[in-house]
């Protein structure tokens, strides 16, 4: 054999010695890592191995070139919408993906506000207009000014089967009545006692509950302004409120989050729980924890009963479904954690460095993922 042949042997054993090395270091390491199929959001390899299935992927028209992304997503009954940067709305059928509608839902730099879903039709406040729409059809149904909330851009609305709800400018709530021809009728107003910014509406067909900047928690009588209880916290409230069978969670700027009677505005919990940052998100609602985002503290998983914490991800932003015990929380810079509700530990991780929006989806055991150039996936968990 001549030198050219033998040098080319050596290289041969060479890579295939590295190629087992690496293999073995992979291995050894016990981490699922890897690299996605091009167009894939999360590689196919990496779902198998965590017995994973990947329900569906599409990619949305996006004009990347114009600076357009992909900016929230909502869940909201069969329907998943996907709103971009200049307030392009994207509907889909979120069990395959398929188109239900489109459209230009505001112009460029409007606010729009998180919609409500009530009565199989989809709410948006966009500036100072309340718009309706139809998503089995995808019309518009009604448009109507909102004076009230003028530049307000962290309007609230609610709503119960009887009134609208909306928190103004002029640090009210304006209960009022969209008549069938469209125009509105204002009902009355309500407050808080020292007359702050009010910052989140909730309703229901008894019951009105909003907070305020000052750090308040009311109830009022839906039919009128009564205050029915007030619960005074000791810093400001921006989060949503939320509501969960029988109580209001209210999570503040003095970084604690209180759970209180609907009925009564009493502490259901021994203390609030301490997060440690403000709290600037609602907490979502699972079956037997709270998922509670606050800050450079990362997300925690609380538990409803007692108001203790069950587990904490520093880099921890949402979860994005819950099966059985398990939790499936996104972290950055990119990394899924499969946290167990009963035992505090983590089960596994998987790297998701592609994704980067997300929506939090506890009515079922599949997440919706998808990147700012349009990439949008489903993936079911066991």
């Amino acid at each position: 054999m001549n030198n050219a042949g033998i040098s080319v042997l050596k290289a041969g054993f060479c890579a295939l010695f590295l190629g087992i090395f690496v293999l073995w270091g992979t291995a050894a390491s016990g981490k699922t890592s890897g690299t996605a199929q091009e167009g894939e959001l999360v590689p196919s390899m990496l779902l198998r191995k965590a017995g994973l299935h990947q329900e569906w992927q599409i990619r949305l028209p996006i004009k990347t070139r114009q600076r357009e992304g992909v900016d929230r997503l909502f869940i909201l009954d069969q329907y998943l919408l996907i709103l971009t940067n200049q307030n392009y709305l994207f509907c889909r059928n979120r069990a395959d993906g398929s188109v239900r509608f489109e459209m230009q839902i505001a112009e460029k730099g409007l606010p729009v506000v998180d919609p409500l879903y009530i009565d199989q039709r989809i709410f948006f406040i966009i500036g100072s207009q309340l718009k309706v729409l139809d998503p089995a059809s995808g019309m518009v149904l009604q448009t109507e000014e909102l004076a009230e909330v003028g530049e307000n851009r962290n309007a609230s609305l609610a709503k119960n089967d009887r009134f609208f709800y909306v928190a103004g400018v002029d640090r009210r709530v304006h209960a009022f009545r969209i008549q069938e021809d469209g125009d509105s009728v204002k009902l009355f107003t309500a407050t808080a006692d020292n007359d702050s910014t009010i910052t989140s509406l909730l309703a229901t067909d008894d019951q009105v509950f909003f907070s305020t900047l000052a750090g308040n928690v009311v109830a009022m009588d839906a039919d009128g302004p009564v205050n029915i209880w007030q619960y005074n916290t000791s810093g400001a409230i921006t989060a949503p409120l939320t509501l969960d069978e029988g109580s209001v969670y209210a999570g503040g700027h003095d970084t604690k989050l209180y759970r209180l009677s609907a009925a009564t505005g009493k502490l259901q919990w021994e203390t609030p729980f301490f997060a440690g940052d403000k709290i600037l998100h609602a907490p979502g609602v699972g079956r037997t924890t709270l998922y509670l985002r606050a800050g450079r503290s990362g997300l925690y998983g609380v538990s409803k009963q007692s108001g203790k914490d069950v587990w904490n991800i520093p880099g921890g932003e949402s979860v994005l479904c819950e099966s059985g015990d398990r939790a499936y929380v996104y972290a950055v810079p990119g990394v899924l954690y499969v946290m167990d509700n009963r035992t505090g530990k983590e089960v596994y991780s998987l790297n998701f460095s592609q994704v980067n929006r997300y929506t939090m989806n506890l009515g079922d055991a599949r997440m919706y993922l998808a990147d700012t150039r349009g990439r949008v996936a489903c993936i079911s968990v066991p």
